[in-house]
């Protein structure tokens, strides 16, 4: 179910537009939901995917990356919205990491990106 009314933006961290691979489960339903990272910072994430994410629901989400195993962690939908003239929603994610280990690599994750989106600009003639 989406949250139809407008929000507004509430961000407390710079995000960086991206494209990556991700998998989403709830723990009372084993089908995967194959989603598409499309930004990131380090309270959260964004994705696209054809399902409906409930509002206020805990998943457990693997981005994929290509260097490394797919990093997992836990995340809360804190909205999920229809994107217009398509099949699929917009889900905005909050990171939930349960232990130190597993905020670490969310951060590390994360500064990699901003990292990589850095070098990208500086190399722009």
């Amino acid at each position: 179910m989406y949250n139809a009314e407008p929000q507004v933006d509430q961000r407390q961290y710079a995000r960086f537009e991206l494209l990556e691979y991700a998998i989403a489960r709830r723990d009372d339903d084993p089908e995967p939901i194959r989603s598409v990272v499309t930004d990131i910072s380090l309270g959260g994430l964004q994705i696209r995917s054809r399902a409906e994410f409930e509002v206020g629901r805990t998943y457990q989400i693997e981005i994929g990356r290509t260097t490394a195993s797919p990093l997992a962690l836990p995340v809360e939908v804190r909205y999920c919205r229809p994107i217009e003239e398509s099949d699929l929603f917009a889900a905005g994610l909050r990171c939930l990491p349960r232990s130190a280990s597993e905020r670490t690599a969310w951060v590390d994750y994360v500064h990699g990106i901003f990292q990589t989106f850095g070098e990208r600009l500086l190399d722009r003639p």
